[in-house]
């Protein structure tokens, strides 16, 4: 396998392998979407195999964070995605994913994996710090979206557009003071 290769450096190393690259691990989540745009349609047709990191948005997509209850330290609180508005900009994403979940007895994270290994092909590595953290992952694999609701989460996650990259330091500067 590799790890976060651009699809055709994935086929590249292919090629120059002369066998098989079953996998390639890469960012993908509800609000990390880009793999579903070539690397996972071409995975789906060659029996490969991508492997999601940070499947639940470093933690954005437990639940547990708002514009009012944001991380306080560590690498969330640098990441732009933990921002006042990029949380209140992900709201309707994370009452979805709870509102589903709860339909499901289950957690929004455990509603985010859902999602995730839903689609063939996929398979997430989540972190854990606790064994509570991996059995609550590993059971995400029992739920069953319906299609209704799979494509609700895929338009809430394409109607989520975060502040990132240079249009994002002004705010990760003022959420330093």
């Amino acid at each position: 396998g590799v790890s976060n290769y651009r699809l055709s450096r994935w086929q590249r190393a292919e090629a120059a392998l002369g066998a098989p690259v079953l996998s390639n691990q890469v960012q993908f989540s509800l609000v990390t979407r880009g793999p579903m745009q070539d690397l996972l349609p071409w995975a789906q047709r060659t029996g490969h195999l991508v492997m999601a990191y940070s499947p639940l948005g470093q933690g954005l997509l437990s639940g547990r964070y708002s514009a009012a209850h944001r991380p306080s330290g560590g690498v969330r609180a640098a990441n732009a995605m933990f921002l006042p508005e990029n949380l209140d900009a992900a709201a309707p994403l994370l009452s979805l994913l709870r509102e589903i979940g709860e339909g499901h007895g289950v957690t929004a994270a455990q509603t985010a994996l859902a999602w995730l290994v839903h689609q063939p092909n996929v398979v997430a590595i989540p972190g854990a710090s606790s064994v509570a953290q991996v059995e609550s992952n590993a059971a995400a694999a029992d739920v069953t979206l319906a299609a209704d609701e799979f494509a609700a989460l895929t338009a809430a996650a394409e109607a989520f557009r975060p502040r990132t990259g240079a249009s994002a330091i002004p705010g990760l500067v003022r959420a330093r003071r």
